[in-house]
C-alpha cells in the first residue's frame, strides 16, 4: 500500500507538475530550474537522512516522519503563485520528499535478508515494487483524464491527495508493523565493509546516468505532447504504457535475477535501450513511434532499476544498505538535476532535438557498466560467505 501510494504523488508529479507551473505562466528554462532545484536538495538531504535511519536502526519511522513533512510542504504550494517562492517552497519539500523511495527500498531490503533464500529477494522486491508502478499508472491515467475536465490547477489538489495517503500509509507501516531485524555483521562481511569499491563506484554511476538520462522526458515530453494537441488522456496514456511495460519487467524479471549473470545483463540492455529511445524521440515521431518507445521504458527504467538493487545488494554489506541505496539515489540526483537544469535551455533551442544530448548520456553509463560488468566476471567466485554459514 505505501508503494502504491508513494508513486501515486509520482504518477501525478512527473507528468503534469509541469504543466501545472507552465499554467503559472513559467517559461520552459525556468520550469527547468524548478524541477532540478529539488534534485539538488536531494543530494544533501538523502545521505543525511539514510546515515540517521542507519544509526537509529528505525528507517520507517524515519520514512513516516518525511512523509507527513511533504504533505506539509505540497499544501504550502497552494499558498504562492510566482516562480521564486514556488521555487524555494519545491526546494525545501524536496529535503523531505527526496529519501522516501530510498528509505522505502531499503526497509523492504532489511525484511527481505531475514529470508534463508537470498535468490529469492529480488524475486519479492519485484512483486511488490511493482505495486508502486501500479499506483503510477492509475495516477497518470486518472489525472490525464480530469486534465480534459479541469483546469491545470487541479494538478496541485491532485498531488495534495496523494501526499495525505502517501503519510497515511508511511504512518500505518512504521506504527502498525513488526520492525524488521537488523542482520548482525560477520567477521567474513563486517558491517561497513565494501569487498569491492570500484565495481560498486562504477555501477552506481552508470545506473545513475542511464536513469538521468530520462531527465528531458520527465521535464518536458508532456509539454511536448500537449503543445502538440494532444490530449491528457493520451499524454496520460502513453506514460502509463511506459510503466505497464516496467510491471511486467518488475513482474517476471525477478525470478532471472538468481543468475549470478543476470543484475548486469538487465544493467547493461537497460542502457542500451536508452541510447536507442532517445535518439528516435530525437526525430520527434508520431503517436505510432512513441507509444512503441514507451513500452522500452520496461527496460530504460525497470530493468536498470531492478538490476541496480540486486547489485546493491550483492556489492554492500548488510551495514550500509540504506547508505548504498542512498548514494545510487544522491547520484542519480545529482546527474538528474544537471541534466533537467540544462534540458530547460536545450529544449526552449532545440526542442525534440535535444533528445541526443540524453542519448550521449545514457551511452556513457552503459560504458560505465560493460566496465563494471567484466570486472565483475573477472572477479566472481563463490561465496566464502555461504560456505561457512552452511558449516554453522
Amino acid at each position: 500500500m505505501l508503494y502504491a501510494a508513494l508513486f501515486l504523488e509520482l504518477g501525478i508529479n512527473l507528468p503534469f507538475f509541469p504543466i501545472w507551473l507552465q499554467s503559472r505562466s513559467i517559461d520552459e528554462a525556468m520550469i527547468g530550474v524548478i524541477l532540478a532545484a529539488p534534485l539538488v536538495a536531494r543530494i544533501v538531504a538523502n545521505p543525511l537522512v539514510a546515515t540517521l535511519a542507519d544509526r537509529s536502526g528505525d528507517v520507517a519511522r524515519t520514512l513516516a516522519v518525511c512523509a507527513v513533512a511533504v504533505v506539509a510542504g505540497t499544501v504550502a504550494l497552494a499558498l504562492v503563485d510566482t516562480a521564486g517562492p514556488i521555487l524555494l517552497v519545491v526546494t525545501i519539500t524536496a529535503l523531505a520528499q527526496g529519501p522516501l523511495i530510498a528509505l522505502l527500498d531499503a526497509y523492504l531490503w532489511l525484511h527481505l535478508a531475514a529470508r534463508h533464500d537470498p535468490a529469492a529477494r529480488p524475486l519479492v522486491y519485484g512483486r511488490i515494487r511493482l505495486w508502486g508502478s501500479c499506483g503510477f499508472v492509475a495516477a497518470t491515467l486518472g489525472a490525464g483524464w480530469m486534465l480534459d475536465r479541469l483546469q491545470a490547477s487541479a494538478v496541485l489538489w491532485m498531488l495534495i491527495g496523494a501526499a495525505i495517503a502517501t503519510a497515511v500509509a508511511a504512518v500505518a507501516v512504521a506504527y502498525g508493523a513488526r520492525a524488521p531485524a537488523v542482520p548482525a555483521p560477520t567477521a567474513v562481511a563486517p558491517a561497513g565493509a565494501v569487498a569491492h569499491p570500484l565495481r560498486l563506484v562504477a555501477v552506481i554511476a552508470g545506473v545513475a546516468l542511464v536513469q538521468a538520462s530520462h531527465a528531458l522526458y520527465y521535464a518536458f515530453s508532456s509539454l511536448h505532447w500537449r503543445d502538440a494537441g494532444w490530449s491528457g488522456t493520451l499524454v496520460g496514456s502513453l506514460w502509463a504504457t511506459a510503466v505497464v511495460a516496467e510491471v511486467a519487467v518488475f513482474a517476471f524479471a525477478g525470478r532471472a535475477l538468481a543468475v549470478a549473470a543476470a543484475p548486469m545483463l538487465l544493467l547493461m540492455a537497460g542502457a542500451a535501450a536508452a541510447v536507442l529511445r532517445w535518439l528516435v524521440m530525437a526525430l520527434d515521431p508520431g503517436v505510432g513511434v512513441v507509444l512503441l518507445l514507451q513500452v522500452t521504458h520496461g527496460l530504460t527504467f525497470g530493468a536498470t532499476h531492478l538490476g541496480s538493487m540486486a547489485m546493491l545488494a550483492r556489492l554492500a554489506p548488510a551495514g550500509v544498505h540504506a547508505r548504498a541505496q542512498d548514494w545510487l539515489a544522491a547520484a542519480w540526483a545529482g546527474a538528474m538535476a544537471a541534466l533537467t537544469a540544462v534540458g530547460g535551455v536545450l529544449y526552449a533551442s532545440l526542442g525534440e532535438r535535444a533528445y541526443a544530448v540524453m542519448a550521449a548520456v545514457a551511452a556513457t553509463g552503459l560504458v560505465l557498466l560493460v566496465s563494471a560488468a567484466v570486472a565483475d566476471r573477472r572477479h566472481s567466485r563463490p561465496m566464502p560467505r555461504l560456505s561457512l554459514e552452511r558449516r554453522g
